[in-house]
């Protein structure tokens, strides 16, 4: 017999923590304990459904501390069933960090994560990399938990039982709906998770809706200066260093992997980090200054949602997003929400769907600029009108538009492609008749 290999923690995992310690310190420097403490308590018990972000209600430390408990609570769990990291991997765990920021917390997170890995026990899965993601992932449907058990007046044992009894069928459910959403979105559209969420969101809110239960939307959106410019600051510093790491671990053929990651196309085979290696850090942080550039040239004030977004845009930097197929989408969206929409160009709607357009990449790098273009455009209008259909359950709802967007975009595409290609061979044999055979 055979020795079994040790499994050694990834280097990857250590870069993790070191990004959840920058979180920690930022948290401790720009906020007190005492602060950090009470806001804590207003994020676990909020209701945080969209748009609760957690440094208008509770403040700068709280918040980052937030995101630095989930963080490592999911770093924990990668790390406890020895999971090893890949392109998809990193991308929800920025997922996880970005969106701690505003929707997830520890009391809402715990039962779907549960649920999921309760669903992965009794269908006897082996696969325990997918499903440690679909467990993170799968807190996009964290708030329903919140809704239950903070709903009405007062919170009794009977309503957090009933909260996270709901929570963990949903997360047990996650997977079986992720699986069966493939077929719609044929890995076009990025936030898998999102879909699938939005349909079971839908289902929750449908559900209380017809008991009698209104679901208010939230409405927490800071605009302070001052939280933007640490936050920028915090984005820059994180992409930076996630740039050195990158240049200094993959010195001697980074120039050459990066062109290469740049110019990726194939939507169905996408893990960057798996194919580069550390060079996919680099395009993370890349990303991550593109997207926060943007933010600071648009004049939108960077709070806890936008750097939810900018960290997603770069998470998923090691799966799927690159200069080439984001720019175009990003182009689109912006054009849309500033020229071809009645709500300001900083109004949150607009904000949240250019930032989450990005999930839709990889019909830019399959089709082109011009298709990224129109279809960042398209998926703004889309993105602003689907939040109301399950008030604001789901946190990745711009997932949930992109797939909408994806059913209507690619058979356009299809048909232009057909129409252009007669076209094209009309031309052909008019102007450039084939040569008759010689007898």
């Amino acid at each position: 017999m055979g020795k079994s290999v040790k499994w050694v923690m990834p280097n990857d995992y250590r870069v993790m923590f070191c990004i959840c310690a920058v979180i920690v310190i930022a948290a401790l420097f720009w906020d007190t304990p005492q602060n950090i403490m009470q806001g804590l308590y207003k994020i676990n018990t909020s209701r945080s459904v969209l748009i609760t972000d957690y440094i208008e209600l509770a403040g700068i430390g709280a918040t980052l501390i937030n995101s630095a408990i989930l963080f490592f609570i999911n770093l924990l769990l990668l790390i406890l069933t020895k999971s090893n990291p890949m392109g998809r991997t990193i991308a929800v765990l920025f997922l996880t960090v970005g969106f701690s920021f505003f929707g997830k917390n520890i009391f809402n997170s715990i039962p779907i994560i549960a649920g999921v890995l309760l669903y992965g026990r009794v269908s006897k899965t082996k696969k325990i990399a997918d499903l440690n993601i679909m467990a993170i992932t799968g807190t996009t449907i964290a708030p329903i938990v919140s809704e239950i058990a903070f709903l009405g007046e007062g919170t009794g044992l009977s309503k957090i039982f009933t909260a996270y009894g709901v929570g963990i069928f949903v997360g047990f459910i996650f997977p079986i709906v992720v699986e069966n959403v493939k077929k719609i979105h044929k890995n076009f559209c990025l936030y898998k998770g999102g879909i699938a969420g939005g349909f079971i969101a839908t289902m929750c809110a449908g559900i209380l809706i017809s008991l009698g239960i209104e679901i208010v939307p939230e409405n927490y959106w800071s605009t302070d200066s001052a939280y933007s410019f640490k936050l920028a600051k915090l984005a820059f510093i994180i992409a930076f260093g996630l740039i050195a790491y990158g240049l200094a671990t993959d010195k001697s053929s980074a120039s050459q992997k990066f062109k290469e990651l740049t110019n990726e196309k194939n939507q169905n085979d996408c893990d960057y980090f798996l194919k580069y290696g550390n060079t996919a850090y680099i395009n993370i942080g890349v990303m991550c200054i593109i997207a926060t550039s943007l933010m600071l040239f648009l004049d939108i004030p960077i709070n806890g949602p936008v750097l939810g977004g900018i960290f997603t845009i770069a998470g998923f930097s090691a799966c799927g997003k690159h200069l080439k197929n984001t720019i175009p989408i990003l182009i689109g969206s912006t054009i849309a929400a500033s020229h071809f929409n009645h709500l300001p160009l900083s109004a949150p709607e607009n904000v949240l769907a250019i930032l989450f357009s990005t999930g839709l990449a990889p019909i830019a790098g399959r089709f082109g600029a011009a298709w990224g273009i129109f279809t960042g455009f398209v998926h703004v209008s889309i993105a602003i009108l689907i939040g109301d259909v399950n008030g604001g359950l789901n946190l990745y709802n711009n997932g949930f538009a992109g797939c909408f967007v994806v059913v209507i975009i690619l058979p356009i595409i299809a048909a232009s492609n057909s129409f252009f290609m007669r076209v094209k061979h009309k031309i052909q044999d008019k102007y450039y008749p084939a040569a008759p055979p010689e007898e």
